[in-house]
């Protein structure tokens, strides 16, 4: 295989949008379930992309709910950003990978 094509093939694993490593940057999250209460926690961003985001986390969020995240909640000029649950996977340690689409 020349040079060429092993450009090619890393091209196609990339993805769609530029990724930042958060490296387990806590980030505030809150959202109301189907009942209508409200849920308001600290975890930890695993990545971020242009296009959305990922947290690992205890226990699952239903998709399609609205989250809104606050990143270095400390901050003045902090704001909350409205992602969307797209995906929720439970991991072999129990906890749960779940998947946001940006608003």
């Amino acid at each position: 295989m020349n040079e060429t094509n092993l450009d090619e093939l890393a091209n196609i694993d990339r993805r769609q949008n530029f990724r930042i490593d958060m490296e387990r940057e806590l980030v505030n999250i809150s959202w109301h379930d189907s009942d209508g209460q409200a849920h308001k926690l600290q975890c930890s961003c695993e990545d971020f992309s242009k296009g959305g985001l990922r947290i690992e986390h205890d226990f699952a969020i239903a998709i399609d709910t609205i989250v809104e995240f606050k990143f270095q909640a400390d901050h003045p000029e902090s704001r909350f950003i409205p992602a969307k649950v797209i995906r929720c996977l439970e991991l072999e340690n129990g906890k749960f990978s779940l998947g946001f689409q940006l608003a």
